[in-house]
């Protein structure tokens, strides 16, 4: 079974972040889908490195800080509504480049 497409369908975006994960809009998250994110961990975990690994395959990399976004304004994301902290690469489905 896979989670990340109904997390997905939910809105929300889930991003792998060193051993961990990071889900945004994390202030729309209702308390049983903190639940349900907490149980099943292990395999959200799981389902993003086996994504990642197929990502890292290509030679396209669309990974990005978001200090290089449009949308990161006075050090927030206008979009997913947080003040990220810049030193991950993220894959992210509202990224603008500055460029």
């Amino acid at each position: 079974m896979s989670i990340l497409p109904t997390i997905k369908a939910k809105g929300f975006t889930v991003t792998l972040i060193g051993d961990g994960f990071e889900v945004t809009p994390a202030s729309l998250l209702a308390d049983n889908q903190r639940e349900f994110l907490k149980a099943h961990k292990a395999e959200i975990i799981q389902e993003l490195k086996q994504q990642q690994a197929g990502n890292d395959a290509n030679t396209f990399d669309d990974r990005h800080y978001c200090h290089e976004c449009k949308r990161l304004v006075k050090n927030r994301c206008v979009v997913q509504r947080f003040k990220p902290t810049d030193d991950v690469v993220r894959r992210c489905p509202d990224f603008i480049g500055r460029g």
